[in-house]
């Protein structure tokens, strides 16, 4: 063990026992709130936001090969879950913040837990976790490593801490080939590290009643659309200003608006009343017949529906400051053309990566997002920046395949041993 690893190690160790004291005191017991299901438990730790849909999807691939599993997950403190975790799967899936990086609350979790294999998913390290999950001989696998390997909450570290941390990797699958030289030059172990693509992009294809889409493409009768997804407080009078603008060049144009949090349907179908528009909502029963200028798709579930009846999607949380973006693989794997804003950081390599290949464009106002969406109206536009998206959507499976395929290999080797 490298000396920098043992001093971080004998710090953790004194701020620990503080923090448990205190909470002995305040009588807080997170860790242990939940039951352990019995059986096999599989525990996957996204050690970045990036990394919340790929873990999502490795635990629907796993529970359709393991039915006798169950998963815990754990995330950095204050994560935001889009789609709560036990959505994945039917088997018992538990979700909850990973304990503070120091021996006594590792040891708690640890022992609570005790997990057959973990699944540390990103290289975003937290050494004493990391450390006594090793010395319990749980077998630790990194999966869809996209960077070089770094301490979670410092700046700056020795060398020695990251090639003692990697080297305690059974097996290490990181995106790239040259992110595989950068984790081997750190310390990982040659023969168990391998680059086999990146995970995000195999995202689920969203559900969808065929009768719905029917139905609601009847009342549309041909009319242009696009759509405004996961859009927060602030957003939707942008996403309306740049739809006057746009509706000058296409007047029959429908904008359908899905706000992140359903329950603001009502609010923002009053606010944009208030400025004149002709509004209606899908959780009042309307529909959105001629006449109508803005929808406002504010039932649970259905956007999968409006998805695949829009062949221009802008997601939000991503232009008002404070926003950190949303997945953008369900609109690309849809074959939607995608619009977005600057603030996307929690999701900033699926973007980069949608921007760089066409299927993805960058709006930072009103006026620059109508300017994009008149142009993403022609048919030819948007239906190639639409195969390109669905292209890099589907590009994961195998990546996908090959790390599933990993984890199951070794849960069996554990529960062998």
């Amino acid at each position: 063990m490298s000396l920098g690893l043992k001093i971080y190690l004998a710090n953790a160790k004194r701020a620990g026992a503080r923090a448990l004291q205190e909470q002995q005191a305040d009588g807080d017991d997170t860790q242990l709130r939940l039951a352990r299901p019995a059986g096999k438990l599989v525990w996957l730790h996204a050690s970045n936001p990036e990394e919340i849909s790929p873990v999502q999807e490795l635990i629907r691939a796993l529970a359709v090969e393991r039915g006798d599993v169950s998963f815990l997950v754990t995330t950095p403190e204050n994560t935001r879950i889009d789609l709560p975790f036990q959505n994945s799967c039917d088997q018992p899936c538990l979700h909850m913040p990973a304990p503070p990086d120091t021996p006594q609350q590792v040891t708690r979790f640890l022992d609570h837990w005790r997990p057959t294999i973990a699944v540390w998913a990103g290289s975003t390290l937290r050494p004493s976790l990391l450390v006594e999950t090793h010395d319990r001989n749980i077998p630790l696998l990194m999966v869809d490593a996209r960077s070089r390997a770094r301490i979670d909450g410092r700046k700056r570290w020795k060398t020695g801490m990251i090639m003692t941390l990697l080297a305690m990797f059974d097996r290490i699958l990181g995106g790239k080939t040259e992110v595989v030289w950068r984790l081997i030059r750190q310390g990982a172990i040659p023969s168990r590290t391998e680059a086999c693509g990146l995970l995000e992009e195999g995202a689920t294809t969203l559900f969808c009643d065929d009768r719905d889409r029917d139905d609601m493409a009847a009342i549309l009768a041909a009319r242009p659309v696009w759509l405004a997804v996961k859009t927060i407080e602030g957003e939707e009078n942008i996403v309306a200003t740049a739809h006057r603008t746009a509706s000058r060049q296409s007047h029959r144009l429908l904008l359908v608006i899905s706000p992140m949090d359903s329950t603001r349907g009502d609010a923002v179908a009053e606010s944009l009343t208030r400025e004149g528009w002709i509004v209606a909502q899908r959780s009042k029963g309307q529909d959105p017949d001629e006449h109508i200028q803005i929808f406002i798709a504010d039932a649970p579930d259905e956007l999968g529906l409006w998805l695949r009846l829009a062949p221009v999607c802008f997601i939000g949380n991503s232009l008002i400051k404070g926003g950190k973006g949303c997945s953008p693989f369900e609109a690309s794997a849809l074959g939607s053309a995608i619009l977005h804003g600057p603030n996307v950081q929690d999701y900033r390599t699926g973007y980069a990566r949608l921007d760089t290949a066409g299927a993805a464009r960058e709006v930072r106002d009103a006026g620059n997002l109508a300017t994009n969406l008149q142009e993403m109206l022609g048919p030819d536009v948007a239906a190639a920046m639409a195969h390109a998206g669905w292209a890099i959507s589907t590009s994961g499976a195998e990546a996908a395949d090959h790390t599933v395929e990993v984890i199951l290999k070794t849960l069996q080797e554990a529960e062998e041993r």
